[in-house]
């Protein structure tokens, strides 16, 4: 549920904005609207793309992507060698956080990397 609501919450946010040039932090907003998404992070096509870069990312040994957008102040990702326990930690700028899986996230739709 809370996926959810949080999910609804960032896209109210990011269409309630005006359209502005690509940020440095863009991926990093796109990959949690598509991790909320309760249908899967790659349900829908506009987030193939976004994930597809963080696999590649997380792959290579590169940082979980930030965003400063929806009031998050930090991401950190652990057990980022284990495909069974990687997960994301997302702590907001009210101090709450949230954790989200990312097990299993390496290949998609079966296909590869």
């Amino acid at each position: 549920m809370q996926r959810a609501i949080f999910g609804m919450a960032m896209l109210a946010l990011a269409t309630a904005l005006p359209s502005a040039p690509a940020a440095a932090n863009d991926l990093g907003c796109q990959v949690l609207l598509c991790l909320s998404n309760p249908g899967g992070a790659t349900q829908y096509a506009q987030c193939v793309a976004p994930m597809t870069k963080l696999w590649q990312r997380l792959a290579t040994g590169g940082a979980f992507p930030g965003c400063s957008g929806g009031g998050v102040a930090r991401t950190k990702v652990y057990d980022r060698d284990s495909t069974a326990r990687r997960r994301v930690v997302i702590t907001f700028n009210d101090g709450r956080s949230q954790t989200y899986s990312l097990a299993g996230i390496e290949r998609l739709d079966g296909g590869g990397r």
